[in-house]
């Protein structure tokens, strides 16, 4: 009795180490960990910028705008000195060269091959860039790029499309994990209650032993028989106080809570048979896993054409004004703006076969992402017939389970009465004890087991309620 106070104590103690309880249930474990997942946000952090990366890539369609400046400032002006060859009218009044004949009429040519002149014009040249600047605008529209904008135009919208579908995919983990330690729990629960109960029935029947060996009616032996299964059953009672601490935690971090918060639950498993009569020919193409690799292949479709149009003849044409100031010539100020127009054709004429290999390439990628489809559709489908298999055997072991617990039960029933009489040893009773403490942890392991196969058949059926008003599945 001392033990089980202490014991008992111990318990207590463990229990109000943690913060004030909250009721839970499968409903509310799948809300709490939709809104806490760190991955779900992840995932949706990548739409938004695949959204933004959309947008970005809308703007290639319209004219881009521009503006530059450029300002210069040399201390030394730039000067020097030209002569210039002078030219004279003749009697029609036609200027022509002022240059030197010889007797027979021909032009002079001096040492640096020029012809010379008679009269030379003097003209010093001086430059200043103290404080010059040269300003513009300029308009940008691409009339022709072979494909590349609306090509990147659909692989940012096959972006958006793969983004949204990794949200769902991502939000179906996160059920199914808050499902797997929601049951875990529950499970978990229910064995601290069924250790309770076993060691319960033990205290009794070691406090009936140790009276009968007291009065001389049985052996120390038998004593140490119920001493050994008793001390077992403590045994066991803090394995599962243990496990339901761990399970406990795992969930609250699950859902989001503070690690000492104190979690409530229904420690009835609900089994509910109803998907077993429903199971067909499940669709694989709904999953969003299939729809993911789908995707893939849709853009390595629109890279084909992406890298092609880096190949292809581009055309585009710009218009802009420069204003040049504050340049001096000769002690002239120059200040003055020009407007230009410009067309711009690019034609790739030899590139020794480069794009043609690049695009063989795509091809390639594409054909390997189709082969990644085929090869997981298979295997999906593969998984949804593992998973139906799974529950029906989950189903049946919870049928066997408990009509084993029911036998256990009322052979222990039996056991203790014949005991009480004396008709049964006590090893008789402590055998039927332990299996009818083994049957009842059968059923348990058993219907946890059938909630967690019903989460893996929904899940790869993609009929798991992924919604922040998820339904119960209770």
């Amino acid at each position: 009795m001392k033990k089980k106070l202490v014991y008992t104590m111990i318990l207590l103690l463990s229990l109000t180490s943690v913060e004030a309880q909250q009721y839970m249930t499968l409903k509310d474990a799948r809300r709490m960990a939709l809104a806490k997942s760190e991955d779900l946000k992840i995932a949706e952090a990548t739409l938004a910028k695949s959204e933004h990366e959309k947008n970005a890539a809308k703007t290639n369609y319209f004219p881009s705008i521009s503006a530059s400046a450029t300002g210069v400032y040399m201390f030394n002006n730039l000067e020097t000195e030209m002569y210039l060859p002078t030219y004279s009218p003749d009697a029609s009044g036609t200027l022509q060269p002022n240059v030197v004949v010889d007797e027979s009429g021909q032009t002079v040519i001096g040492a640096d091959g020029n012809p010379l002149f008679n009269m030379y014009a003097f003209l010093p040249v001086e430059l200043s860039l103290q404080g010059a600047y040269l300003a513009g605008v300029k308009i940008e529209q691409p009339i022709y790029t072979g494909g590349k904008i609306s090509a990147g135009n659909r692989m940012a919208e096959i972006g958006i499309e793969m983004a949204t579908e990794n949200i769902g995919l991502q939000r179906m983990k996160t059920v199914v994990e808050a499902d797997q330690a929601y049951w875990l729990y529950v499970s978990v629960q229910s064995k601290v209650q069924l250790a309770r109960e076993n060691l319960d029935m033990l205290t009794a029947l070691l406090k009936r032993v140790s009276d009968s060996y007291e009065v001389g009616l049985l052996d120390k032996n038998e004593v140490l028989k119920v001493q050994v299964k008793y001390d077992r059953a403590r045994l066991d009672m803090q394995k599962a106080q243990s496990g339901f601490e761990l399970s406990r935690m795992s969930l609250c971090r699950v859902t989001g809570l503070s690690f000492d918060t104190a979690i409530q639950t229904d420690s009835v498993i609900v089994i509910d048979d109803s998907l077993l009569v429903e199971m067909g020919d499940e669709d694989v193409t709904i999953r969003p896993e299939y729809r993911l690799l789908q995707k893939k292949v849709e853009l390595e479709e629109e890279r084909i054409d992406n890298v092609r149009s880096d190949h292809m003849p581009t055309l585009g044409v710009s218009a802009g004004y420069d204003y040049l100031g504050n340049v001096e010539f000769n002690d002239d100020k120059i200040n003055q703006g020009t407007f230009n127009v410009m067309a711009q054709l690019k034609i790739p004429l030899v590139n020794w076969g480069e794009g043609r290999q690049m695009v063989k390439a795509s091809k390639m990628q594409k054909e390997i992402r189709e082969q990644e489809l085929a090869k997981n559709t298979d295997l999906m489908r593969l998984e949804i017939e593992k998973a139906k298999f799974n529950l029906r055997d989950a189903a049946l072991r919870v049928q066997i389970s408990e009509d084993g617990l029911q036998q256990a039960a009322e052979n222990l029933r039996v056991s203790n009465d014949n005991y009480e009489v004396g008709r049964e040893l006590l090893s008789d009773l402590l055998v039927a004890q332990t299996e009818w403490a083994k049957a009842s942890n059968e059923v348990l392991e058993a219907k946890t087991n059938f909630k967690l196969q019903e989460t893996e058949y929904l899940r790869v059926t993609a009929a798991l309620p992924t919604e922040d008003d998820t339904s119960s599945g209770e």
